[in-house]
């Protein structure tokens, strides 16, 4: 192996042709996703006391507590990578959500 071999990076994450580093032949795609930030909408916020309020949030906080720490995070953000060969990339950037 010479100086201007690499090892791969990995594989394309569409098509798992071995992509080489160093040849321009293929894309690494971060995705940075978040949920919505607006604050929520809330249907009667008159209609609940206190008490109510109170035993609500409870409900949220204990259905939080049984989720998977992994999962929690999932539904305030998440990243991916992925790794496509450069003819991959062409069909994907065309139309990313995959949609007809």
């Amino acid at each position: 192996m010479d100086d201007f071999d690499s090892d791969p990076p990995g594989l394309c994450d569409r098509c798992l042709k071995e992509l080489i580093g160093g040849r321009g032949e293929f894309y690494e795609i971060d995705i940075h996703a978040t949920v919505d930030s607006s604050p929520p909408i809330l249907d009667s916020p008159a209609t609940l006391d206190p008490d109510e309020m109170d035993a609500e949030w409870g409900r949220v906080i204990k259905q939080l507590e049984s989720t998977p720490q992994v999962d929690a995070e999932n539904q305030v953000h998440c990243r991916r990578r992925i790794l496509l060969c450069a003819p991959c990339f062409q069909i994907w950037i065309e139309n990313p959500a995959g949609g007809e």
